[in-house]
């Protein structure tokens, strides 16, 4: 076990959460060459950012205590989020979809959000959580 600082793991769960957010808001302002306020909300996209929190938690945990029964609860917890992101989140973004084509002047008040992710921007949250958390405690 080694002991980091409080404000060091602090600020790379920030950064962990931060970093692929405003990645996603860059892409939207590159995508549709304008900038909204509703960027900041937008749910999916490329890195899962619930994703990247969860697995920089797990590692800053996991490397200040070790294989800890703490260490398996934020595991466990961690995994159920990121579950979470994928899994019911996204089918809910399917059912809104199909429930816009069952009823298409009620979807017009409101647009589709982006909801849930696909493996791969989960997957690309985890490892950019655990490079971030990384990279933190390491200086």
């Amino acid at each position: 076990m080694i002991e980091y600082s409080f404000y060091k793991i602090f600020l790379g769960l920030i950064l962990a959460m931060a970093i692929p957010q405003l990645i996603k808001i860059i892409t939207e302002i590159i995508k549709h060459k304008k900038s909204e306020f509703s960027y900041f909300f937008l749910d999916g996209g490329m890195p899962s950012s619930h994703s990247s929190f969860v697995s920089a938690l797990s590692v800053a945990i996991f490397l200040t205590n070790g294989l800890s029964p703490i260490s398996l609860v934020t595991l466990a917890i961690s995994s159920i989020i990121i579950r979470d992101s994928f899994g019911i989140r996204l089918e809910v973004g399917k059912q809104k979809r199909i429930l816009e084509k069952l009823d298409p002047k009620d979807s017009r008040k409101e647009k589709l959000k982006r909801e849930g992710h696909t493996i791969a921007q989960v997957i690309a949250g985890i490892f950019f959580g655990i490079l971030i958390m990384l990279v933190t405690l390491a200086f």
